[in-house]
């Protein structure tokens, strides 16, 4: 016994000063995780003379990619995503941006189509026209009794949320006076005529909506609400950098955006909207560490958040924009026309290293695109911008 427990003791120690030998891409046990980037395609089946070759269709098509656009690098494995992202959110909220506000629902809107039109019904307010394809009620003239001078009416715009599977209505008032003729088209002001009675009107649905527990009825005339649009999607073309495009109003885009940027594993340090940028870490041991101080169970250890932080908390605009690399030729140019840049040495052995990344937005209303590059204003990887990018369209609201 004592002979075969000194031979095994012996046997694990060799294995574990021979760690390198047994391990890595020519040992015994070598990573196969990357082997998938060097896989080769087969030639298709040969059938044998007489027999009908079935239609095959690509059930998982693999864009055609041109060889001088591979590029062959190391592959990391994603962390999982902390459980602290999106995880609590009430059902229904009222989100406000300036002086607009709205309705949010966890819920889509096939979902919600339905019980709004049981909120109206039942409020005693009817619709005098619904168009689930365009995500429009209206309702008919309606009279306050404090406001005998007045009628009122009320449009109620049905759209798809940034995240997937939730619903904004948006909610538009109109008074006019109560002799005014009525009929035909509508023509809807920019903004409610009563803010006061708006704000009633979001009160009231915001407040049916959230009693209504079951969510199981959708409305199949609803299921084009928004027809085949997305409003925030991850863009990933084939050979050129990762985006995000949104379909919002640059000011919606921005204060998205800013949300997005300052949870989770992102903290945000400078912004200018006048020029489209954020400058900001990330750090995921720092939202891994987060939910250990909430009472997690894990804790990846953080160590580098404090110096992160302290570093890019140091680190003004003016030295970002300075920092820019003007030699750079990435497509898109993102930094045309931005005045204070350049500046800082441009050979990588004496210019300044930044900790952190820049994100910027970049468009018009309802074209708008995210893209985040390193400090010097150069493109990532595409496994890291991608990352990045992921993390961003996850926190949005």
């Amino acid at each position: 016994m004592t002979k075969l427990t000194a031979g095994a003791a012996l046997c694990i120690a060799s294995i574990a000063l021979a760690g390198c030998g047994i391990f890595g891409d020519n040992g015994y046990f070598r990573d196969r995780s990357d082997d998938y980037q060097r896989a080769d395609t087969l030639p298709p089946l040969q059938l044998p003379s007489g027999v009908t070759a079935k239609h095959q269709e690509e059930l998982y098509e693999i864009p055609q990619i041109a060889s001088n656009e591979l590029t062959q690098e190391e592959f990391e494995v994603p962390r999982p995503q902390a459980l602290s992202v999106n995880v609590g959110l009430d059902r229904v909220k009222i989100q406000k941006l300036g002086n607009r506000r709205w309705v949010l629902v966890s819920q889509p809107p096939a979902e919600v189509w339905p019980q709004l039109h049981y909120f109206l019904r039942t409020s005693g307010m009817r619709l005098e026209m619904s168009d689930a394809s365009a995500g429009i009620m209206e309702t008919t003239w309606l009279k306050f009794d404090n406001s005998p001078g007045t009628k009122d009416k009320y449009r109620l715009q049905v759209e798809a949320g940034v995240q997937p599977d939730t619903t904004e209505v948006h909610v538009r008032h109109l008074s006019v006076p109560a002799e005014a003729p009525v009929g035909g088209s509508v023509n809807w002001p920019q903004q409610s005529s009563n803010p006061e009675r708006e704000g009633w009107m979001i009160d009231e649905m915001s407040s049916a909506l959230a009693a209504e527990s079951t969510g199981a009825a959708a409305s199949l005339v609803a299921q084009a609400i928004g027809g085949t649009s997305v409003k925030v999607q991850l863009q990933e073309p084939a050979g050129r950098e990762p985006y995000i495009s949104m379909g919002l109003t640059m000011d919606r885009a921005w204060a998205t955006v800013a949300h997005a940027l300052n949870v989770g594993a992102y903290r945000l340090h400078q912004e200018d909207a006048d020029i489209g940028l954020f400058y900001v870490t990330y750090d995921e041991d720092r939202e891994l560490a987060d939910d250990e101080e909430e009472g997690g169970w894990f804790s990846w250890g953080g160590k580098g958040e404090d110096e992160l932080a302290k570093a890019a908390e140091g680190v003004t605009l003016q030295q970002v924009l300075a920092n820019i690399d003007l030699s750079s030729d990435a497509e898109p140019a993102l930094f045309a026309n931005i005045q204070g840049l350049g500046g800082a040495p441009a050979t990588p052995s004496t210019h300044k290293e930044y900790p952190g990344y820049l994100v910027m937005l970049r468009g018009a209303n309802d074209q708008i695109e995210v893209r985040v590059r390193n400090t010097r204003g150069q493109p990532l990887s595409r496994a890291k911008a991608s990352q990045l990018l992921q993390a961003i369209r996850q926190n949005l609201i």
